[in-house]
């Protein structure tokens, strides 16, 4: 998704979290977003194809013309509506701009949100340090692996423990192939970031929690979590194959 879906999707998840919620085309342009028995033919919303669209290729819609949010869909949606600490971060850099069309001639302003990742990378873009672009791909692939994963957001602290691959009497839940399988991506990738490290990129990439939040429910000490981050998605880069490790150990001693 770009950051625009995203913002999008953030806008509305209040009223596309209820299970009754469905989104259905309106016309060639426009989906409307309704609830299940609702009496007027007024959608709640209405939201351009090209979002509903992005959001289908993120597997986070299922069904075909009755769309509604998928298994993924609600872990991605409860992740962002629960964590209150990620909340407290954003509230931190918000970023205020016109609203198109009228709005704008009206002097109307809207908040859009930037996550923990953007913000050390925009950093980067206008200070000269801060997250490289490798690092920040690393970590918006963990975060998409995550996603995929569908986990609820309590998981995300016990990363040594939230992914169970025997499907013979495990307990494992009832989850979709996919969902498995990016479910043991996400544990090959927390497993070569190492302990410490892991915890680290999942609270910030994964929970889009602040950096001093992570360092204090860490018990890390202070200043710290921007290293061990940086340390993190160096991991991850190899990894995920963004760069070699000839590449990434280089980029710590330049650091």
């Amino acid at each position: 998704m770009t950051p625009a879906d995203r913002r999008i999707l953030y806008q509305h998840a209040k009223k596309l979290a209820p299970p009754h919620v469905y989104l259905q085309p309106i016309d060639d342009a426009r989906f409307g977003l309704f609830r299940d028995g609702q009496s007027s033919p007024k959608p709640k919303a209405q939201i351009a194809v090209v979002h509903v669209a992005a959001w289908q290729k993120a597997d986070l819609l299922t069904g075909e013309r009755r769309l509604r949010l998928s298994v993924t869909g609600r872990a991605f949606l409860r992740r962002y509506l629960s964590a209150d600490r990620e909340e407290q971060f954003l509230a931190q850099h918000k970023l205020v701009g016109a609203v198109d069309g009228e709005g704008a001639a009206a002097g109307a302003v809207r908040q859009t949100r930037t996550s923990p990742l953007q913000w050390l990378k925009a950093r980067e873009q206008a200070k000269g340090y801060g997250l490289r672009s490798v690092d920040f791909a690393a970590g918006e692939a963990l975060a998409r692996d995550y996603d995929r994963a569908a986990f609820h957001p309590k998981q995300t602290m016990n990363w040594q423990g939230m992914v169970f691959v025997d499907a013979c009497g495990s307990g494992l839940p009832d989850v979709s192939a996919h969902v498995l399988d990016a479910r043991r991506k996400l544990q090959a990738a927390l497993d070569f970031t190492g302990p410490g490290l892991a915890e680290v990129a999942v609270a910030v990439c994964c929970s889009e929690i602040g950096l001093e939040a992570c360092e204090r429910d860490l018990a890390l000490p202070k200043r710290s979590g921007k290293l061990m981050l940086k340390m993190a998605l160096t991991r991850l880069s190899i990894f995920y194959g963004l760069q070699t490790a000839s590449a990434a150990a280089a980029s710590l001693r330049m650091r």
